[in-house]
């Protein structure tokens, strides 16, 4: 009862009557058996299990190895091969045909359309922006695919099937050290009200995206004249290659090709239409945008989606701002980039060092080849513009939040704190509505 009532105060009763009959009384308890116990030793030995419990894909998924080029720093030796085994996907084509053949693509907008708003009163219309296919980026895909030259022989209509992905490295528990890297895809065809439904069964898991182990730093210790700071850099370059490597998985040849040429797929009206896949969001945390990004994790030019240099962060709102903001559009350099990687593995240069770094120029670029650009750039396709505000991260667990908790603890500390976060509660208020407009 003293263990009981010290410590964390979650042990109920219930909980310690299950300690003592199911584990104290037990008939092979052996008091011996704690003997040099750690719980996260014991918690590491159970992350690190794959006996009976380890997971069983289904058959339409994929199990690959990726191989990442350590460089080694001396011209005369090529790069050590380091692979990285467990990176499970499934095709997303596969996942395309899979989805336009459930019973869901029913209710799949095809055809992208202007939603307008009249009001009964004066009738002035406004245009109303609330679904993917009514965005501006949909019709313009739409209208580009219309004015492509047709495939030899086929005459059938030609739509196209919106993807949302999105993905959150997480750990599983809040105890131990298991984590996991999901990607899921969501179809823009089917409206957010739906997709977002908690039991709609419209997210599809594309695939777990491996992490760099813990190993690696093995490797890095064994190379010629190494740093600290040129370690640490290094590990980054290679967790931004681990990353790029299985997006390259990802976007195969077949997917490519349905790209460029569109897939044939019976819809649920019973009708066959050229589909052609097209990516619209990619929603992630900020350190995971600057992985898809290919720049330095808040370096000079820190946003995903343009060059605006860090000093200029505080005209933040400003109508200059946005004017430099689309002045100054993120344009991806391969040539740079691939004459970076020359100098690390084959001049023996470092990753951070300053030949690379002039090499790469403004702009925080990092010597990773993204594989968005490698794949689907020559098709016109923008890595920066997919990348948008991901409101979980940013707004709702981000940084707005704690500035706005700050902001909050900043007026309770003024005379009459209590009365002014009273009128801002009050400010937030919504009215209510008649029942007639719900």
């Amino acid at each position: 009862m003293t263990w009981m009532n010290s410590g964390s105060h979650q042990k109920s009763e219930t909980e310690v009557t299950r300690l003592v009959k199911d584990v104290m009384q037990a008939e092979d308890f052996n008091l011996r058996d704690f003997d040099g116990f750690l719980v996260r030793k014991n918690l590491r030995m159970l992350d690190n299990h794959s006996g009976k419990g380890a997971v069983k894909f289904p058959d339409d998924w994929l199990e690959t190895d990726v191989t990442l080029e350590i460089p080694t720093r001396l011209k005369e030796d090529s790069p050590t091969l380091f692979r990285i085994p467990g990176f499970h996907y499934r095709p997303l084509v596969a996942v395309i045909r899979s989805a336009f053949a459930d019973v869901q693509a029913s209710a799949y907008h095809l055809f992208p359309f202007r939603r307008i708003w009249k009001d009964p009163l004066d009738g002035h219309q406004e245009r109303v922006f609330d679904e993917l296919y009514t965005s501006d980026s949909w019709l313009e895909a739409h209208d580009d695919l219309q004015r492509q030259p047709r495939e030899p022989g086929c005459s059938l209509e030609r739509v196209i099937a919106g993807l949302m992905f999105f993905s959150d490295a997480t750990h599983l528990a809040t105890f131990g050290t298991a984590k996991a890297w999901p990607l899921y895809l969501y179809f823009g065809n089917l409206t957010k009200y739906a997709r977002a439904a908690p039991k709609s069964g419209a997210c599809h898991l594309v695939g777990f995206l491996p992490s760099l182990p813990d190993h690696v730093k093995d490797v890095f210790s064994s190379l010629h004249r190494i740093s600290k700071s040129g370690m640490a850099a290094l590990h980054a370059h290679c967790r931004r290659d681990l990353f790029h490597t299985c997006w390259r998985h990802l976007l195969d040849a077949e997917f490519v090709h349905a790209y460029h040429h569109g897939i044939v797929l019976k819809c649920p009206d019973g009708v066959f239409r050229r589909v052609y896949p097209r990516i619209f969001t990619y929603s992630a945390d900020y350190p995971e945008k600057v992985l898809i990004a290919t720049i330095k994790d808040m370096g000079r030019c820190p946003c995903p989606r343009c060059l605006l240099p860090k000093a200029s962060f505080d005209l933040l709102g400003l109508f200059r701002d946005m004017q430099d903001r689309f002045a100054n559009l993120r344009a991806y350099c391969l040539e740079s980039v691939t004459k970076a990687r020359e100098f690390i593995y084959s001049g023996g240069n470092t990753v951070n060092g300053s030949k690379v770094q002039a090499t790469l120029g403004e702009g925080s670029w990092v010597p990773t080849v993204n594989s968005f650009v490698e794949k689907l750039g020559p098709f016109g396709f923008d890595t920066f513009r997919m990348l948008v505000v991901d409101f979980m991260h940013e707004c709702e667990l981000g940084t707005w939040k704690a500035v706005f908790i700050h902001l909050i603890r900043l007026l309770y500390a003024l005379p009459g704190g209590e009365r002014l976060v009273a009128t801002v509660d009050s400010r937030f208020v919504l009215p209510r509505l008649p029942l007639r407009s719900i």
